[in-house]
């Protein structure tokens, strides 16, 4: 009798909410072999040492299942992340390739793009959720080094059960960057082959103190906001597999705030519980796949969700829309740093998506997967900076080395190559490496269809088929005794009865083929299945639909939607009830090299048979290719999309000329494509296989290159010319010149033929313009003496202007009148400017001849002291208002110059009367 084992090969292990190391069971001889929690108290330990912590964690895991503020619906967060690689150069130096499919696998996941959801119990598939959360390698270390999203640290810490000293081993010793690697900035995944007892452990979203920001740079938060995981649990190739390849998954999710489905505990299968999550029903937990029906232990009648990425069952498929509204909230909290890690700053410090760095960038080929003979074309991404060489090397391809920008290689032997390019830009240069990147494969044999194929014959496979063993002696064999009519008596058959390396996969593999010319094709087969209970096998199809091209699960059924008989424990050595299955082609008509897979992947069930597969397809007519394109005329870089416009068309295969991307697509469409060379383009449409095509031109015009520019800096403007045709400045102007009198920067593109250069910058500084005043002069007589000049602000200027000479201005010189008297002043930077001012020069009663004697008074007009000058003795001077009576007196003391203070007098019109000797004169004074 088969001896079951609780399958826990898949346990996805933790050790958050209870600070607990999920246990794992692992597979030996149909036995158990336990894998318990090694540290049960890691929670307990947090609460003694960092009680702060233990309380922001506890407010961490009961953060609202609702959307909080600023958490946008449908907005995909990208992660950056980081994998440390913690080994003894043992098994647990895991592969670039293996990290990978670890990345990837958590990308389709948490983007519900994974195939078997399609397979979820009807209880939940429509509530099955995308998370919209993506996962890239940072590209960018802490000290701004480039690296390409793993770390590598040689330490016997890799199997201790201390995970802060394997925290501590990493900062100290990796082959990166030794430092502490914030975890508000990168998620740090911690690849080990020893975790006390755990496949996997976390701890939700915490703070190193309650309420505080999470921002903390410290071992300590990088020890408590990690991810812990074997190596062997992380991705499903090398030396993990399939089955364990979901741990990750179950990690990110307890590290994004879910609990268990059954609640915070480590004990599945004890007694019911729920996680917070309306839409996850109360259940106990699974340890295994079990049938529905015994999938109802908590509440009658109710299924419960044993098909949860936070379940124990190694048949996870899904997340809730519950659970997804959950992560979501804890992606934008604050708490333990979350909020920050998806941030657009930060996202481009850790060299994540198109930036300036040169961290970023990577390179892509429009096809990894190539038939022998077949060219794909290799481009740089994911950098906007200017790149001024480029050295190419392709093991396999020819060419072997190019200096292109964008070659495009063809490969003629099958095989599995490597690419790298070396990328030189101002700031320096970086080799992009990627091993095992092309795939090339020779044409399959091609047969006619039909394809009947009911294994009477004893030759196995037959003609043309062949196995993919997956490892071990077990695979598909031919059964000579047991089938189905029409062919009774011959089946193909696989057993997980007796092998219970699970998650081995092992396909059969149909001829190539040809679907060109048909309007529908469709495969069909018959299958035999029963579960041994509590345990689950897979059957899929998979379908490439070119030589060279990845293979697309087409069918996927596992557990009780791929029996055909109600399990249990018995071999299934005779199978009563077969069921045919019909698969629908039609999408992959026009294709003329397709090959087909039936694939099993061991569950430790019972034995798989399969017989009458069936491939064919009817001849199209009518069908009629039309198509139509958003532009005729259109520029490298940008996008032209075609819209299918063709009548009876059941299959669409588009090529779309050199320099496409995509280069040819299947499906009616529409398709953006973007080219990345000038020229014409051919593009061709063909319906139905072939049955009919339609060709259009689309004419693609270089983007000229951006104008040349240059900037003469004058003094308070600037002048900027751009050589370049069509051209379009910011400020809106499209003349070679423009004038501008600020230092804002300006742009200026060209363009030919309709199609815009990138911007050319420039940034004009002009040169200051000095300030210069001149401060006011009082009014003189024409015989003054000369008046120094020292109002002209600031120093060192000269003034000039009639009677001026240096800096004295002489009122004779001048002569009566008012006189503008100018200064100017020349700054470091030869900007110069000017200031003026003016002068009033009297004539002071001109000195009038009376009897002999001179008389006269100055100022006049005056602000209040006048001064009144003879050439003989003055007796006594008299200052009479406009009435004549006296306002002022003063004896002259018969000297020739005398001094009158007239401030106590009001402003208006009034007359100085001198005696001098015998003669009286008389003069008209303003006092202002």
């Amino acid at each position: 009798m088969k001896t079951l084992y609780l399958s826990l090969i898949g346990i996805v292990a933790h050790a958050a909410l209870l600070g607990q190391q999920d246990v794992v069971k692992a597979p030996g001889n149909g036995g158990e072999n336990l894998l318990y929690c090694g540290q049960p108290g890691l929670l307990q330990q947090m609460q003694a040492e960092d009680p702060q912590r233990y309380n922001s964690y506890i407010a961490g895991t009961s953060m609202e299942n609702e959307s909080v503020a600023g958490e946008r619906s449908n907005t995909i967060y990208t992660i950056p992340v980081v994998f440390h690689i913690l080994h003894n150069n043992g098994a647990s130096n895991i592969s670039d390739a293996q990290i990978q499919s670890a990345l990837d696998i958590l990308n389709r996941d948490y983007r519900k793009l994974n195939s078997d959801v399609n397979n979820v119990h009807s209880s939940f598939l429509s509530i099955t959720a995308d998370a919209y959360i993506q996962f890239e390698f940072a590209k960018i270390a802490p000290n701004g080094a480039c690296f390409e999203g793993i770390t590598r640290t040689i330490s016997s810490q890799t199997s201790s059960s201390n995970g802060q000293a394997q925290v501590n081993a990493v900062i100290s010793g990796n082959n990166v960057y030794q430092g502490i690697w914030p975890h508000n900035k990168y998620l740090n995944i911690y690849v080990c082959s020893g975790l006390g007892g755990a496949a996997g452990y976390t701890f939700a979203p915490n703070n190193e103190g309650f309420g505080s920001p999470g921002a903390t740079i410290s071992a300590t938060n990088m020890y408590y906001n990690g991810v812990f995981i074997l190596h062997d649990y992380t991705g499903a190739i090398g030396t993990s597999s399939v089955t364990t390849s979901r741990a990750l998954t179950h990690e990110v999710g307890h590290w994004l705030n879910l609990e268990h489905t059954w609640g915070n505990t480590n004990n599945p299968g004890v007694a019911c519980g729920n996680d917070g999550v309306a839409d996850t029903p109360v259940t106990r937990g699974f340890t295994s796949c079990p049938n529905p029906s015994a999938a109802q232990n908590c509440t009658s009648g109710v299924v419960e969700n044993y098909e949860n990425y936070m379940d124990y069952s190694y048949c996870s498929k899904m997340f809730t829309q519950g659970q997804v509204t959950r992560m979501r909230a804890a992606i934008v909290s604050a708490m333990g740093g979350r909020s920050n890690i998806w941030t657009t700053a930060n996202l481009q410090s850790v060299g994540v998506g198109t930036s300036s760095s040169l961290c970023s960038a990577d390179f892509e080929a429009t096809q990894t997967g190539l038939c022998a003979g077949t060219s794909t074309t290799f481009s740089i991404i994911n950098t906007s900076t200017a790149i001024t060489s480029y050295s190419w090397t392709f093991t396999g391809g020819s060419p072997a080395t190019s200096t292109a920008a964008s070659p495009t290689v063809t490969y003629n032997t099958p095989g599995t190559y490597q690419a790298a390019v070396t990328i030189t830009t101002a700031s320096g240069n970086r080799t992009i490496t990627k091993a095992a990147y092309i795939t090339v494969a020779a044409a399959p044999v091609q047969v006619a269809l039909p394809i009947i194929e009911g294994f009477v014959n004893t030759t196995f496979p037959p003609t043309n088929w062949s196995i993919t063993n997956g490892g071990g002696t077990n695979t598909w064999v031919r059964n000579g005794s047991i089938g189905t009519a029409p062919t009774a008596g011959n089946s193909v058959r696989i057993d997980y009865y007796n092998t219970n390396a699970v998650g081995e996969v092992d396909d059969l593999n149909t001829p190539g083929f040809s679907l060109s010319g048909l309007s529908s094709a469709s495969l069909t087969f018959d299958v035999a299945h029963r579960p041994y209970t509590g345990q689950s096998d897979k059957l899929e199809v998979l379908v490439s639909p070119g030589c060279g091209m990845p293979y697309e699960v087409i069918y996927s059924k596992s557990g009780t939607t791929l029996q055909t008989e109600t399990g249990n424990t018995a071999a299934y050595i005779a199978p009563s009830t077969w069921r045919n299955e019909t698969v629908n082609l039609t999408p992959y008509i026009g294709n003329s090299q397709v090959s087909i897979k039936f694939r099993g992947t061991n569950g430790y069930s019972n034995y798989i048979y399969l017989d009458n597969i069936n491939i064919s397809g009817v001849t199209g007519s009518g069908a009629n290719a039309n198509f139509s394109s958003s532009a005729s005329t259109s520029c490298v870089g940008q996008t032209v999309t075609f819209t299918n416009s063709s009548s009876g068309a059941t299959s669409w295969n588009w090529n779309f000329g050199a320099g496409a991307s995509p280069a040819t697509a299947t499906g009616a469409g529409p398709h953006t494509v973007t080219y990345s060379t000038s020229g014409s383009k051919s593009v061709v449409l063909t319906i139905n296989g072939g049955a009919s095509t339609s060709n259009q031109t689309v004419t693609v015009n270089a983007v000229p290159a951006a104008p040349t520019v240059s900037v003469t800096d004058n003094c308070g403007s600037s002048t900027i010319t751009a050589t370049g045709s069509g051209l379009q400045w910011s400020t809106g102007s499209t003349a070679p010149t423009i004038t501008v009198t600020n230092s804002n920067q300006v742009t200026v593109t060209q363009s030919s033929q309709g199609c815009v250069s990138p911007a050319a910058t420039a940034t004009p500084n002009p040169k200051t313009i000095p300030t210069v005043t001149m401060g006011t002069l009082a009014a003189v007589c024409v015989n003054d003496s000369p008046v120094t000049l020292t109002q002209g602000s600031p120093a060192g200027g000269t003034y000039s202007g009639s009677g001026v000479s240096g800096n004295q201005f002489s009122p004779s010189t001048a002569g009566t009148g008012t006189k503008t008297i100018t200064y100017s002043y020349t700054a470091a930077n030869g900007c110069s400017n000017t200031a003026t001012t003016q002068i009033v020069v009297d004539a002071c009663l001109s000195l009038e001849t009376a009897g002999g004697n001179l008389f006269a008074v100055y100022p006049n007009p005056t602000s209040g002291n006048v001064t009144i000058v003879s050439s003989t003795a003055i007796d006594r001077v008299f200052v009479l208002d406009n009435v004549g009576r006296i306002a002022a007196v003063i004896d002259g003391g018969q000297a020739t110059e005398v001094k009158m203070d007239l401030n106590h007098l009001s402003a208006g019109s009034y007359h100085i009367q001198t005696t001098i000797g015998s003669v009286t004169k008389m003069e008209k004074l303003i006092i202002q």
